[in-house]
């Protein structure tokens, strides 16, 4: 059995698995099919307390309450399915965390594969996403998501393109829905609805947070699936069969110019409480630690900073972006994950350039960079930090 916390995966097997969600309190579950821009296409699409099954059996609701199961058979999955996300509506205006235990597990054979248990201590919303089943290099996998929505059903079905009516069950519109427009202000007299997570993309590559005093604890997380296969004598000769070491670390560069490099390459971890504000916590030479790779970033001394560039670098193993699934994750008080992917990269470089945080004016501008090079001093020429490099070890 594995036990994964948000953002971890791992594979599972194409077969009749069951998806179990076991909560304190009695709460409405659904599922979703997704195709490749995120969304429903239609009716068939959903499975939920008033459709219990979706049009090809692939996915069905057996069982209602504190303890709810999904039965999904892969083989079935249409091959245009790209996902199955599994979410949690809480009921007579309750919060997350008045269900007291909240957890999913998947199981297969009656053996439990996988579990997730969902933090409750401080959760004020009232959905969740909670996990997803979704294909990787033809082979499909189970991701831990704990992804919450302020306000309920109607923010989480519209998520995934699903007309709401109020007082009604969701309706999913009889068309595949349009590409999502960029969100308005809040109309005079409305609220706006906070999603949990933010994906920085091609299309999308930018996020602004307003200036603030104190940002709080600012967490950086990469995350990563290694996989070894056995591919002959040739492939163990040339060390393609050994496990991927991924690691992350980050530039700084502070407001009086100071510059660090942080990095468990050399045991340079950087400090916390004083320059340069920003600290790595330890190092996962195998992928196998289901929480990957920390950084911590002092928000309450942002004013102090003037830019964070996260990267990682593959350290051991052949290069191959793709087969790593990688994942990094930022979480700070107050604003839902921003995450962004590292699956795209030439395999030839291991080193990747993935994001920067940019003090301007005191707010946090963060961008999607996800640019691939030979090493340390490549991307730092292209990047003019300035710094000079001489090998190292850890």
């Amino acid at each position: 059995m594995k036990e994964l916390v948000a953002g971890g995966n791992t594979s599972v097997p194409s077969s009749i698995l069951k998806v179990k969600i076991i909560s304190g309190k009695a709460a409405d579950v659904s599922a979703y099919r997704l195709y490749d821009n995120d969304k429903v296409s239609g009716d068939a699409d959903m499975v939920f307390y008033g459709q219990k099954t979706n049009d090809d059996g692939s996915v069905s609701l057996l069982e209602e309450g504190q303890t709810s199961i999904f039965e999904v058979n892969l083989p079935k999955v249409k091959a245009s399915v790209k996902k199955i996300t599994f979410a949690l509506t809480c009921d007579n205006n309750d919060t997350i965390q008045a269900l007291s235990k909240l957890a999913i597990q998947v199981e297969c054979n009656n053996e439990v594969m996988i579990v997730a248990n969902v933090g409750m201590s401080g959760r004020a919303e009232a959905a969740l996403i909670l996990g997803e089943l979704y294909r990787r290099n033809d082979e499909w996998k189970f991701r831990f998501i704990d992804q919450g929505f302020n306000g309920g059903l109607k923010p989480l079905a519209e998520h995934f393109g699903v007309e709401v009516n109020a007082d009604e069950a969701p309706v999913a519109p009889p068309s595949p829905p349009p590409a999502p427009a960029p969100s308005p202000a809040a109309s005079a007299g409305q609220s706006s609805v906070n999603l949990s997570k933010i994906s920085l993309t091609k299309e999308s590559p930018r996020v602004s947070l307003s200036k603030k005093d104190d940002f709080g604890l600012i967490r950086v997380n990469l995350n990563w699936n290694q996989k070894t296969e056995s591919k002959g004598f040739l492939n163990n000769l040339l060390g393609a069969n050994k496990a991927i070491d991924l690691d992350l670390g980050a530039f700084v560069r502070l407001k009086d110019d100071d510059k660090w490099v942080i990095q468990a390459l050399g045991n340079s971890f950087g400090y916390f409480d004083s320059d340069p504000y920003v600290e790595l916590q330890g190092d996962d030479r195998t992928g196998a630690v289901t929480d990957g790779e920390w950084l911590h970033i002092n928000g309450s001394q942002w004013k102090n900073i003037d830019e964070v560039l996260v990267f990682a670098f593959i350290y051991k193993g052949v290069p191959n972006w793709a087969q790593t699934d990688g994942v990094v994750t930022i979480h700070m008080p107050g604003q839902g994950p921003i995450e962004t992917r590292l699956t795209e990269g030439q395999n030839r470089n291991g080193m990747c350039a993935i994001a920067r945080l940019v003090n301007h004016n005191g707010s946090i501008n963060i961008e999607r960079i996800n640019q691939y090079f030979s090493g340390h001093k490549d991307m730092d020429n292209a990047f003019r930090w300035g710094f000079r490099w001489a090998a190292g070890s850890k």
